[in-house]
């Protein structure tokens, strides 16, 4: 059973799930994204991408520091 069969497989068995995974990689994809994209065609102001663990806090509203 090969990648493509097993993405069907959840697809037709949980589409909603399948949906919501796909909505959240889209949403935590995207600022890692559009920073680079956009200072490729713009000289004017370099803006760096967030990280990612500041992306997770800001959708999640949460703090995850590691304690030492």
């Amino acid at each position: 059973m090969g990648v493509s069969d097993t993405l069907r497989h959840v697809i037709a068995r949980d589409p909603v799930i399948a949906a919501c995974v796909l909505l959240s990689a889209i949403g935590v994809g995207l600022p890692l994204i559009v920073p680079p994209l956009r200072n490729a065609f713009s000289t004017a102001e370099q803006i760096p991408p967030p990280k990612l663990s500041q992306v997770v806090e800001g959708m999640t509203g949460k703090s995850h520091k590691v304690k030492e």
